[in-house]
């Protein structure tokens, strides 16, 4: 087999890792149907519960061990993915929850995702001050009561930056190629970016950044807008959860059928689908692995992605000048940023199935009494039986009335 088609088979990533527990041999068997009708090609990570960890093998907090055994066992599964990704020197890896779902044309989603991304994690200009790009302040209707709880409400935007997707590349319907001398991947040069979070259950709009002026809009801050994507469903329908009463931001802030690319500065949920780099991976695993975790992975990620843990360091840092004499030091050089991207509506998406019930517990599968996949149009599972028996009219979940 050439290697593009492993490639295509990969979805452009090195491997595509799956977490399942050994014991849900149903979600194994519906993924690895999924896999198969999609041309994509798995790897299973085994999962862990939480009982089966030793006190001695958890990062701080002691508290952590008080945790539900689902949160404990799922944080241990994803570091473990994390570790595979590590010790095999990936340069980029898919990692999926068993109960992630698609569309059918999930390889066009990726290609302007591609595109998107390759923008967001290259350009370094300050691009409201180009005349090369033609940009829209659209108003944010986030507000500190319908932002994230994982962050705090500092940051939230007036204003969105918007350009569209298509003023940067002319042709946004066919994967980028990479340039010479770079690591190979369509998505950017990976030693430029951590986190491709494009499975959720919902993301905020980005924050302002922290390493520029409020005035600015940077690809830190910008949001790039692809109109009439009929993969994304009207905006009504635009709901992680049947129990969510307001539908998401994206519905109110952008006409119906719009997909937006941006930083994941502004809190994202659920790890049902996201690809590190080799780099993301070194870092994460660090991070939640061996200097500190306690919560749920998905928050943790969240707040790692937005940087929430840098910005109490800041300000703490800065109460403590107050109250101190000043010690000369070697200005300490600065870490390099975090660069988290994502897409909403996301590509992949929970699926509920019938009498399905999350392992983990909190936001998700667990609460869910409904036979469907939220965001997705033309959905792989929802489908699936159709797809085995080559039935041809597929049942659009979420029509255009």
């Amino acid at each position: 087999m050439c290697s593009l088609s492993i490639a295509l088979m990969m979805l452009q990533f090195q491997k595509i890792l799956v977490l399942n527990l050994p014991f849900r041999t149903d979600r194994r068997d519906a993924m690895t149907l999924a896999a198969a009708t999609s041309n994509i090609q798995l790897e299973f990570v085994d999962g862990v519960t939480g009982d089966s960890i030793r006190q001695s093998a958890y990062p701080p907090p002691e508290e952590n061990i008080k945790l539900p055994v689902g949160i404990r066992g799922s944080w241990r599964t994803h570091m473990n993915a994390l570790q595979r990704v590590v010790e095999q020197n990936l340069t980029t890896a898919l990692i999926f929850e068993d109960d992630v779902d698609w569309d059918v044309r999930v390889r066009a989603n990726l290609q302007r995702f591609a595109l998107a991304s390759r923008f967001l994690t290259e350009n370094k200009e300050i691009l409201s001050s180009s005349p090369k790009y033609s940009l829209e302040n659209r108003p944010n209707p986030e507000t500190p009561e319908t932002a994230f709880h994982i962050l705090s409400e500092n940051g939230i935007t007036e204003k969105l930056p918007s350009m569209p997707l298509s003023s940067v590349y002319q042709k946004p319907h066919r994967y980028p190629q990479p340039h010479q001398n770079e690591p190979s991947s369509p998505y950017g040069d990976p030693t430029e970016w951590d986190v491709l979070w494009i499975g959720h259950c919902g993301a905020g709009f980005p924050r302002y950044s922290t390493t520029s002026r409020k005035t600015d809009v940077t690809t830190s801050n910008v949001l790039l807008t692809l109109h009439n994507d009929k993969t994304v469903p009207i905006g009504k329908y635009l709901k992680a959860h049947p129990f969510q009463g307001d539908t998401d931001p994206l519905a109110s802030a952008y006409p119906s059928h719009t997909r937006i690319y941006h930083r994941g500065s502004g809190g994202v949920l659920c790890t049902v689908g996201y690809a590190v780099s080799q780099r993301g991976a070194r870092r994460l695993l660090h991070q939640f692995g061996i200097k500190g975790w306690n919560g749920i992975f998905d928050s943790e990620l969240g707040r790692w992605c937005a940087a929430e843990d840098e910005k109490t360091k800041v300000a703490n840092g800065s109460k403590t000048a107050k109250t101190q004499a000043p010690i000369l030091r070697r200005r300490p050089q600065k870490p390099r940023e975090r660069v988290c991207l994502t897409s909403q509506p996301p590509i992949f998406a929970h699926h509920h199935p019938m009498d399905g019930e999350s392992d983990i517990g909190g936001l998700g599968g667990g609460y869910a009494t409904k036979y469907e996949t939220k965001y997705l149009r033309y959905s792989v599972r929802m489908n699936l039986e159709k797809i085995v028996r080559e039935d041809k009219e597929l049942v659009d979940q979420w029509p255009d009335e």
